[in-house]
Protein backbone atom coordinates (compact mmCIF):
# COMPACT_ATOMS: atom_id res chain seq x y z
CA UNK A 1 0.00 0.00 0.00
CA UNK A 2 1.51 3.32 -1.10
CA UNK A 3 1.56 6.58 0.88
CA UNK A 4 -1.50 7.99 -0.91
CA UNK A 5 -3.72 4.94 -0.50
CA UNK A 6 -2.50 4.50 3.06
CA UNK A 7 -3.28 8.15 3.81
CA UNK A 8 -6.81 7.68 2.47
CA UNK A 9 -7.36 4.59 4.61
CA UNK A 10 -5.95 6.29 7.69
CA UNK A 11 -8.14 9.35 7.13
CA UNK A 12 -11.23 7.16 6.79
CA UNK A 13 -10.37 5.30 10.02
CA UNK A 14 -9.93 8.54 12.00
CA UNK A 15 -13.11 9.96 10.44
CA UNK A 16 -15.07 6.95 11.67
CA UNK A 17 -14.05 7.73 15.27
CA UNK A 18 -14.50 11.49 14.99
CA UNK A 19 -17.89 11.35 13.27
CA UNK A 20 -19.21 8.85 15.82
CA UNK A 21 -18.12 11.13 18.68
CA UNK A 22 -19.35 14.42 17.14
CA UNK A 23 -21.93 16.02 19.48
CA UNK A 24 -25.38 16.96 18.20
CA UNK A 25 -25.38 20.41 19.82
CA UNK A 26 -23.06 23.37 20.35
CA UNK A 27 -20.47 22.94 23.08
CA UNK A 28 -18.44 25.58 24.93
CA UNK A 29 -15.76 27.95 23.72
CA UNK A 30 -16.53 29.83 20.52
CA UNK A 31 -18.72 27.07 19.04
CA UNK A 32 -22.04 28.83 19.46
CA UNK A 33 -20.74 32.08 18.00
CA UNK A 34 -19.09 30.39 15.01
CA UNK A 35 -22.20 28.36 14.23
CA UNK A 36 -24.38 31.47 14.45
CA UNK A 37 -22.04 33.48 12.22
CA UNK A 38 -22.12 30.70 9.63
CA UNK A 39 -25.88 30.16 9.82
CA UNK A 40 -26.67 33.85 9.36
CA UNK A 41 -23.61 34.70 7.23
CA UNK A 42 -22.43 37.24 9.77
CA UNK A 43 -18.89 37.99 10.91
CA UNK A 44 -17.23 36.09 13.74
CA UNK A 45 -14.83 37.56 16.29
CA UNK A 46 -11.45 38.87 15.04
CA UNK A 47 -9.94 38.10 12.61
CA UNK A 48 -13.34 37.05 11.26
CA UNK A 49 -12.51 33.49 10.12
CA UNK A 50 -14.12 33.97 6.69
CA UNK A 51 -12.98 30.63 5.30
CA UNK A 52 -14.37 28.67 8.24
CA UNK A 53 -17.61 30.66 8.12
CA UNK A 54 -18.15 29.92 4.43
CA UNK A 55 -17.26 26.23 4.78
CA UNK A 56 -19.57 25.91 7.79
CA UNK A 57 -22.40 27.58 5.87
CA UNK A 58 -21.81 25.14 3.02
CA UNK A 59 -21.98 22.23 5.48
CA UNK A 60 -25.22 23.55 6.98
CA UNK A 61 -26.79 23.76 3.52
CA UNK A 62 -25.46 20.49 2.07
CA UNK A 63 -25.47 17.96 4.92
CA UNK A 64 -28.99 16.46 4.84
CA UNK A 65 -29.46 15.61 8.51
CA UNK A 66 -29.07 16.93 12.04
CA UNK A 67 -29.15 20.39 13.57
CA UNK A 68 -27.02 23.24 12.28
CA UNK A 69 -24.67 22.68 15.21
CA UNK A 70 -24.28 18.98 14.42
CA UNK A 71 -23.59 19.70 10.75
CA UNK A 72 -20.75 22.10 11.61
CA UNK A 73 -19.40 19.64 14.19
CA UNK A 74 -19.46 16.98 11.48
CA UNK A 75 -17.56 19.27 9.11
CA UNK A 76 -14.85 19.82 11.74
CA UNK A 77 -14.61 16.07 12.33
CA UNK A 78 -14.01 15.47 8.62
CA UNK A 79 -11.45 18.28 8.45
CA UNK A 80 -9.63 16.77 11.43
CA UNK A 81 -9.60 13.36 9.72
CA UNK A 82 -8.17 14.95 6.57
CA UNK A 83 -5.41 16.51 8.70
CA UNK A 84 -4.58 13.04 10.06
CA UNK A 85 -4.41 11.73 6.50
CA UNK A 86 -1.88 14.39 5.52
CA UNK A 87 0.19 13.71 8.63
CA UNK A 88 0.34 10.01 7.73
CA UNK A 89 1.41 10.85 4.17
CA UNK A 90 4.16 13.19 5.37
CA UNK A 91 5.61 10.80 7.95
CA UNK A 92 5.60 7.85 5.54
CA UNK A 93 7.29 9.88 2.80
CA UNK A 94 9.99 11.04 5.22
CA UNK A 95 10.57 7.79 7.11
CA UNK A 96 9.61 5.17 4.55
CA UNK A 97 7.70 3.36 7.31
CA UNK A 98 3.93 2.98 7.40
CA UNK A 99 4.19 1.88 11.03
CA UNK A 100 5.73 5.27 11.83
CA UNK A 101 2.84 6.96 10.04
CA UNK A 102 0.25 4.98 12.00
CA UNK A 103 2.03 5.75 15.26
CA UNK A 104 2.21 9.48 14.46
CA UNK A 105 -1.47 9.65 13.56
CA UNK A 106 -2.45 7.71 16.67
CA UNK A 107 -0.44 9.95 18.97
CA UNK A 108 -1.71 13.14 17.35
CA UNK A 109 -5.32 12.45 16.39
CA UNK A 110 -6.29 10.74 19.64
CA UNK A 111 -4.48 13.03 22.04
CA UNK A 112 -6.87 14.80 24.40
CA UNK A 113 -6.73 18.31 22.94
CA UNK A 114 -6.74 17.24 19.28
CA UNK A 115 -9.73 14.97 19.90
CA UNK A 116 -11.57 17.63 21.89
CA UNK A 117 -11.24 20.35 19.25
CA UNK A 118 -11.70 18.09 16.22
CA UNK A 119 -15.27 17.03 17.01
CA UNK A 120 -16.78 20.41 17.78
CA UNK A 121 -17.43 23.62 15.84
CA UNK A 122 -14.05 25.32 16.23
CA UNK A 123 -11.41 26.60 13.81
CA UNK A 124 -8.66 24.27 15.06
CA UNK A 125 -9.28 21.23 12.88
CA UNK A 126 -9.16 23.43 9.77
CA UNK A 127 -5.91 24.92 11.05
CA UNK A 128 -4.53 21.40 11.58
CA UNK A 129 -5.52 20.58 8.01
CA UNK A 130 -3.51 23.52 6.67
CA UNK A 131 -0.50 22.60 8.81
CA UNK A 132 -0.68 19.07 7.42
CA UNK A 133 -1.02 20.39 3.88
CA UNK A 134 2.02 22.66 4.23
CA UNK A 135 4.07 19.78 5.65
CA UNK A 136 3.04 17.48 2.79
CA UNK A 137 3.90 20.16 0.22
CA UNK A 138 7.26 20.69 1.94
CA UNK A 139 8.07 16.99 1.51
CA UNK A 140 7.13 17.15 -2.16
CA UNK A 141 9.27 20.26 -2.60
CA UNK A 142 12.23 18.56 -0.92
CA UNK A 143 11.97 15.58 -3.28
CA UNK A 144 11.37 17.63 -6.46
CA UNK A 145 14.14 17.18 -9.02
CA UNK A 146 13.31 19.85 -11.60
CA UNK A 147 12.77 23.61 -11.54
CA UNK A 148 9.33 23.13 -13.10
CA UNK A 149 8.25 20.81 -10.28
CA UNK A 150 9.54 23.16 -7.62
CA UNK A 151 7.82 26.14 -9.23
CA UNK A 152 4.46 24.35 -9.34
CA UNK A 153 4.71 23.21 -5.73
CA UNK A 154 5.72 26.70 -4.60
CA UNK A 155 2.70 28.26 -6.28
CA UNK A 156 0.33 25.77 -4.67
CA UNK A 157 2.08 26.35 -1.36
CA UNK A 158 1.85 30.14 -1.62
CA UNK A 159 -1.87 29.91 -2.40
CA UNK A 160 -2.34 27.52 0.53
CA UNK A 161 -0.49 29.94 2.84
CA UNK A 162 -2.82 32.76 1.84
CA UNK A 163 -5.88 30.56 2.28
CA UNK A 164 -4.67 29.37 5.68
CA UNK A 165 -4.37 32.99 6.85
CA UNK A 166 -8.12 33.27 6.27
CA UNK A 167 -8.55 30.95 9.23
CA UNK A 168 -6.33 31.01 12.32
CA UNK A 169 -3.38 33.43 12.28
CA UNK A 170 -1.16 31.19 14.42
CA UNK A 171 -0.39 29.34 11.17
CA UNK A 172 2.09 32.17 10.47
CA UNK A 173 4.59 30.43 12.78
CA UNK A 174 4.73 27.45 10.42
CA UNK A 175 4.63 29.66 7.35
CA UNK A 176 7.68 31.68 8.34
CA UNK A 177 9.78 28.55 8.90
CA UNK A 178 8.70 27.01 5.59
CA UNK A 179 9.10 30.23 3.58
CA UNK A 180 12.64 30.77 4.88
CA UNK A 181 13.61 27.17 4.08
CA UNK A 182 12.01 27.21 0.61
CA UNK A 183 13.57 30.59 -0.20
CA UNK A 184 17.04 29.36 0.75
CA UNK A 185 16.59 26.29 -1.45
CA UNK A 186 15.40 28.38 -4.39
CA UNK A 187 18.31 30.77 -3.87
CA UNK A 188 20.83 27.92 -3.99
CA UNK A 189 19.20 26.62 -7.17
CA UNK A 190 19.24 30.17 -8.64
CA UNK A 191 15.47 30.06 -9.05
CA UNK A 192 14.60 32.92 -6.68
CA UNK A 193 14.07 35.53 -9.38
CA UNK A 194 12.00 38.71 -9.21
CA UNK A 195 9.50 37.18 -11.63
CA UNK A 196 9.04 34.09 -9.48
CA UNK A 197 8.74 36.19 -6.32
CA UNK A 198 5.96 38.27 -7.92
CA UNK A 199 4.13 35.14 -9.08
CA UNK A 200 4.30 33.63 -5.60
CA UNK A 201 3.10 36.90 -4.05
CA UNK A 202 0.15 36.90 -6.44
CA UNK A 203 -0.70 33.30 -5.50
CA UNK A 204 -0.56 34.22 -1.79
CA UNK A 205 -2.86 37.22 -2.28
CA UNK A 206 -5.25 35.06 -4.32
CA UNK A 207 -5.47 32.74 -1.33
CA UNK A 208 -6.45 35.69 0.87
CA UNK A 209 -9.53 36.52 -1.24
CA UNK A 210 -12.00 35.01 1.27
CA UNK A 211 -11.36 38.10 3.41
CA UNK A 212 -13.53 40.00 0.92
CA UNK A 213 -16.39 38.22 2.66
CA UNK A 214 -16.03 40.52 5.69
CA UNK A 215 -16.95 43.82 3.97
CA UNK A 216 -19.51 42.04 1.76
CA UNK A 217 -21.27 40.65 4.83
CA UNK A 218 -21.06 44.03 6.56
CA UNK A 219 -22.56 45.87 3.57
CA UNK A 220 -25.41 43.39 3.12
CA UNK A 221 -26.02 43.57 6.89
CA UNK A 222 -28.68 40.85 6.94
CA UNK A 223 -27.29 38.89 9.88
CA UNK A 224 -29.03 39.43 13.21
CA UNK A 225 -25.69 38.89 14.96
CA UNK A 226 -22.31 40.03 13.71
CA UNK A 227 -19.06 41.31 15.25
CA UNK A 228 -17.86 44.83 14.49
CA UNK A 229 -18.33 46.97 11.41
CA UNK A 230 -16.18 46.28 8.36
CA UNK A 231 -17.88 48.76 6.03
CA UNK A 232 -14.88 51.10 6.37
CA UNK A 233 -11.24 50.31 5.65
CA UNK A 234 -10.32 51.16 9.23
CA UNK A 235 -12.99 48.85 10.60
CA UNK A 236 -11.85 46.07 8.28
CA UNK A 237 -8.19 46.43 9.29
CA UNK A 238 -9.13 46.61 12.99
CA UNK A 239 -10.87 43.27 12.63
CA UNK A 240 -8.22 41.69 10.42
CA UNK A 241 -5.32 42.68 12.69
CA UNK A 242 -7.22 41.69 15.85
CA UNK A 243 -6.66 45.11 17.39
CA UNK A 244 -9.43 44.51 19.92
CA UNK A 245 -7.35 41.64 21.32
CA UNK A 246 -3.99 43.30 20.74
CA UNK A 247 -2.27 42.96 17.37
CA UNK A 248 0.28 40.12 17.24
CA UNK A 249 -1.11 38.81 20.56
CA UNK A 250 -2.90 35.49 21.00
CA UNK A 251 -5.16 36.97 23.64
CA UNK A 252 -5.81 40.15 25.57
CA UNK A 253 -5.72 39.28 29.25
CA UNK A 254 -7.20 41.34 32.07
CA UNK A 255 -4.02 41.08 34.15
CA UNK A 256 -1.93 42.60 31.36
CA UNK A 257 0.10 39.47 30.67
CA UNK A 258 1.75 39.25 27.27
CA UNK A 259 1.67 36.29 24.90
CA UNK A 260 5.20 35.39 26.01
CA UNK A 261 4.05 35.32 29.65
CA UNK A 262 1.20 32.98 28.74
CA UNK A 263 3.51 30.64 26.82
CA UNK A 264 5.99 30.55 29.70
CA UNK A 265 3.18 29.61 32.09
CA UNK A 266 2.33 26.63 29.87
CA UNK A 267 5.87 25.39 29.34
CA UNK A 268 6.58 21.81 30.31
Amino acid sequence: MGPLSGAGAMGAAVAAFYVTAAPHSALGGDSGELITAAYELGVAHPPGYPLFTLLAKLAIELFPFGSAAYRVNLLCALLGAAAASLLFYTVVRLSGSQAAGIFAVGMFSFSRLTWQWSITAEVFSLNNLFVGLLMALSVQFKEATTAKERSKICKVGAFSCGLSMCNQHTIVIYMLCIVLWVSSRLFRERELTLSNALKLSFCFLAGCLPYLYLPISAYLNKARWTWGDQTSFKGFMTHLLREEYGTFSLAKLENGSSTIDVLLQWKI
